[in-house]
C-alpha cells in the first residue's frame, strides 16, 4: 500500500483531481460518447491485475481518461427518466464517500446518520403532501425496483396476516413462509392486478414468491394505463370465491406515456370491500404532488388520490435529481415492514432510545447500506418545495413544447397527446415506416440528444423522458432542430 498514509495522499490529489474532472466535463456537452472516445477508452482498460498496482496518481489520470466514454446526464439525456445531480446533492455525496458510513443500525449515542435518514424521509413526506405521522413506515431504497419488492412483500404479509389472525394464528409469512402461511390461512394463491405495469413489478412478484404469471393486466381499452374498474370488481369477486387474496398495483406515471391512474377513489372502495392491498408505483409520478392542486386544470391534480394507497414507491434519482441509486418507500404501518424485514442478530441490535426510529436493516432489504439519505436531505434543505415546484414547471413546459412541435409536424405523430396533458414523457413515432425503423439510431447518432425506443400498438416508438434540473426554457429548440433535420433528410 502506498506511503505516505492514505489520508495525506488523498488530501494532496483530490483537489487537483476534482478540478480536472470538472474541466473535462465542461468539454463534454453531449449526453453520449462518440465512437472514437469509446474505442480509445476501451483500449485503455486494464484487463490484467497489476502485481504492485499502478499507484494513486496514475489511477487518477486513468479515470479521467475513461470519462469521455461514459454517458452523461446532460439536459438532453432523454433515454430514461433520470435526473442529474443537483449541486447540493453532489456536495453531500462527496461527504458520503468521505465518511463512508454504513447506515444499518440506529445507534443515536454513536452517530447521527439514522436520524439524518429519518429527517430526509420526513422532508419527503412534506414535499409530497403526505402526513408524516400517517405514513409512519418509511425507508430509503436503492430505487423503485427495490421499492416494489418492499410493496409486494408488505402486501403479501398483511393480507395473509389478516386471514391467519382470523384463524387464531399470530405468525405471518415472514415467520411461516409463503406456502405454510397460505395453507394455514386457507388461501389458494396471491394475484396482482395492474395496468401496463412496469417490468420491475413483475420482477418483484417473482422475488416475493407471487410469480410473474400472477400479475394480471386489466387495463382499460381506451386508456390502457388505467385499471378497468368494472373488470377489477369482477376479478376480485372471482378471486374471493376461489380463495385467492389480491393486490392492486397502480401506475402513477406509466413508463411509456407518463399517464396517471385516474380511478383511485373507486379502486380504494373495492380494495376495502374485498380486503385487498393497494400499492402505487409512483417512481416519477409522485413528483406531481410537489405542485399545488389549484384549479381543476392544474398539474397538481395528476397524482390526486395517491394518498389512498397502502404503499407508495418513488425514485430519488429521477426528478429529485440525487445520485444513482436512490429511492424511497412509504407505507402506513411500520410493523408490516418489520414483520417482513426484521434482522435479529444480537450484534446488530439498536441502542435504547425513545425517538421511535427503527434500524434501517429491520425495515428494508439490505443490511449493508450506503448513506443515500444525505444527498436527499441536502437537496431538500437547499431548494425546498418552491425550488422543486419551479423545476417541475420548467420540466413540464419543456416536455409540452416538444410535444406541441411533434404534434404540428407532418412527419411525426404524437402518441400520448394532447400536448397540454403531457407530464415528463413524450411518446412519438415517425409516420414514414422507413424513417421510424431507424429513428432512434438516427437521433442518437447526432450526439445532440439521447433517446430510448419502445413499442406502441405494434410499431417502434420514441420516448423522450424529461427529468434533468439542467433543462432551461429554450432547450427544447435543440430537439426541434434534430427532428426537423431528420425529417428533411
Amino acid at each position: 500500500m502506498a506511503s505516505p498514509p492514505p489520508s495525506k495522499t488523498i488530501n494532496t490529489i483530490a483537489p487537483h483531481f476534482l478540478t480536472q474532472l470538472l474541466t473535462a466535463l465542461s468539454n463534454l456537452p453531449n449526453p453520449t460518447p462518440d465512437t472514437q472516445s469509446l474505442n480509445t477508452a476501451r483500449a485503455a482498460l486494464t484487463h490484467n491485475l497489476p502485481h504492485d498496482g499502478i499507484g494513486l496518481e496514475t489511477t487518477a489520470q486513468h479515470l479521467i481518461s475513461l470519462l469521455p466514454a461514459f454517458t452523461r446526464t446532460t439536459a438532453h439525456y432523454y433515454a430514461f427518466v433520470t435526473g442529474s445531480v443537483t449541486p447540493a446533492a453532489y456536495l453531500a455525496d462527496l461527504l458520503v464517500s468521505t465518511v463512508d458510513a454504513n447506515v444499518q443500525v440506529h445507534l443515536p449515542q454513536d452517530s447521527l446518520v439514522t436520524e439524518v435518514e429519518d429527517a430526509a424521509l420526513r422532508l419527503l413526506c412534506q414535499l409530497f403532501r403526505l402526513d408524516e405521522e400517517e405514513w409512519a413506515g418509511r425507508a430509503i431504497t436503492t430505487g423503485a425496483t427495490a421499492g416494489n419488492v418492499l410493496g409486494l412483500a408488505c402486501a403479501r404479509e398483511e393480507i395473509l396476516a389478516r386471514r391467519l389472525r382470523a384463524r387464531g394464528v399470530e405468525d405471518g409469512v415472514g415467520e411461516l413462509g409463503l406456502l405454510e402461511a397460505c395453507g394455514r390461512a386457507g388461501v389458494s394463491g396471491v394475484k396482482v392486478f395492474s395496468a401496463m405495469a412496469h417490468s420491475s413489478l413483475l420482477k418483484a412478484a417473482a422475488i416475493v414468491g407471487i410469480g410473474r404469471r400472477n400479475v394480471v393486466d386489466i387495463g382499460r381499452v381506451d386508456k390502457p394505463w388505467e385499471i378497468d374498474i368494472a373488470r377489477l370488481g369482477l376479478e376480485l369477486e372471482k378471486a374471493g370465491a376461489e380463495g385467492v387474496v389480491c393486490i392492486i398495483a397502480v401506475s402513477i406515471g406509466e413508463v411509456n406515456t407518463g399517464r396517471f391512474e385516474g380511478g383511485m377513489g373507486e379502486i380504494r372502495e373495492l380494495v376495502d370491500e374485498h380486503g385487498a392491498w393497494l400499492h402505487a408505483d409512483a417512481a416519477f409520478g409522485i413528483f406531481a404532488r410537489v405542485l399545488e392542486e389549484g384549479e381543476e386544470s392544474g398539474n397538481g391534480r395528476l397524482a390526486r388520490g395517491l394518498e389512498l394507497a397502502d404503499s407508495i414507491v418513488g425514485d430519488g434519482h429521477k426528478i429529485l435529481n440525487v445520485p444513482y441509486d436512490c429511492g424511497f418507500f412509504f407505507t402506513r404501518d411500520p410493523k408490516v415492514l418489520s414483520a417482513t424485514f426484521a434482522n435479529a442478530a444480537p450484534y446488530l441490535s439498536s441502542s435504547a432510545s425513545s425517538d421511535g426510529i427503527q434500524s434501517p436493516l429491520n425495515i428494508g432489504l439490505e443490511n449493508s447500506r450506503r448513506f443515500r439519505a444525505l444527498p436527499v436531505y441536502a437537496t431538500l434543505c437547499a431548494y425546498g418545495p418552491n425550488g422543486y415546484r419551479d423545476l417541475l414547471n420548467r420540466l413540464i413546459a419543456h416536455s409540452r413544447n416538444i410535444a406541441a412541435f411533434i404534434h404540428g409536424h407532418e412527419s411525426y405523430e404524437l402518441l400520448n397527446g394532447p400536448a397540454e396533458d403531457i407530464f415528463m414523457i413524450v411518446l412519438f413515432s415517425a409516420r414514414n415506416d422507413g424513417l421510424n425503423d431507424r429513428l432512434k439510431k438516427a437521433i442518437n447518432d447526432t450526439g445532440k440528444m439521447y433517446v430510448s425506443e419502445t413499442m406502441w400498438e405494434g410499431r417502434p416508438a420514441i420516448r423522450i423522458a424529461v427529468a434533468n434540473w439542467l433543462v432551461e426554457s429554450n432547450e427544447w429548440e435543440v430537439v426541434k432542430e434534430v427532428l426537423s433535420e431528420l425529417a428533411r433528410s
